[in-house]
């Protein structure tokens, strides 16, 4: 009798085991499944972020570049002021360089050691400059550095003398000087050396 007992404790034992297998094998069969999960929705409304975060560190960072930029624009601004003052000085500067170009100048032209034997002519050297150019008003001032008498006369050799101007006979070491009133061409040369020739363009 007390075997059967047993037997039937065993077998009770057994089929409580088997049924909490199934049991235990059913919930994870259960779990394995797709979950569905209801989103929360939050009843409250988002408020803006206070001023303390990352939002404010991006308002203070544009702010700053609002404000480089507007210094930045007054700097350009300040520094084409200076760059148009600067462009009105040379202007003025410009205009009195005009006004003092304007006023009569002495041109100087010598008379070369070595001039009263020919050949100068082939270099045009007769004169020194031989050809110059001036504005009316400015003066002409001939030098003779050479050891012989030599003339500066308004004309051409083939034309003879102009009667404009005449050094008449200009020593050595001796000088002459003629202001050029009007526009024009100027020929002269020297009477007594004829191959000796130079030319004035008044403007």
């Amino acid at each position: 009798m007390a075997s059967i007992d047993k037997v039937a404790i065993v077998f009770t034992m057994a089929i409580v085991a088997i049924a909490l297998g199934f049991t235990a094998t059913g919930g994870s069969i259960q779990d394995a499944g797709p979950t569905i999960s209801t989103p929360m929705v939050s009843p409250e409304t988002s408020e803006p972020k206070s001023s303390e975060g990352f939002g404010a560190d991006l308002a203070a960072e544009i702010r700053e570049r609002a404000g480089t930029v507007e210094l930045e624009e007054e700097v350009m601004m300040e520094e084409e002021e200076v760059m148009m003052e600067e462009e009105e000085v040379m202007m003025e500067e410009e205009e009195v360089m005009m006004e003092e170009s304007t006023e009569p100048t002495t041109v100087h032209v010598e008379i070369p050691v070595g001039t009263s034997v020919p050949g100068c002519e082939e270099f045009n050297s007769c004169f020194t400059p031989a050809d110059i150019s001036i504005n009316a008003g400015d003066t002409v001032h001939w030098m003779n550095i050479d050891t012989v008498a030599h003339t500066v006369t308004g004309g051409s050799p083939a034309d003879g003398p102009s009667g404009v101007f005449d050094s008449s006979l200009l020593m050595a070491d001796a000088a002459f000087a003629f202001t050029f009133d009007e526009a024009g061409s100027y020929d002269y040369f020297c009477m007594v050396h004829p191959w000796m020739t130079g030319s004035i363009s008044v403007n």
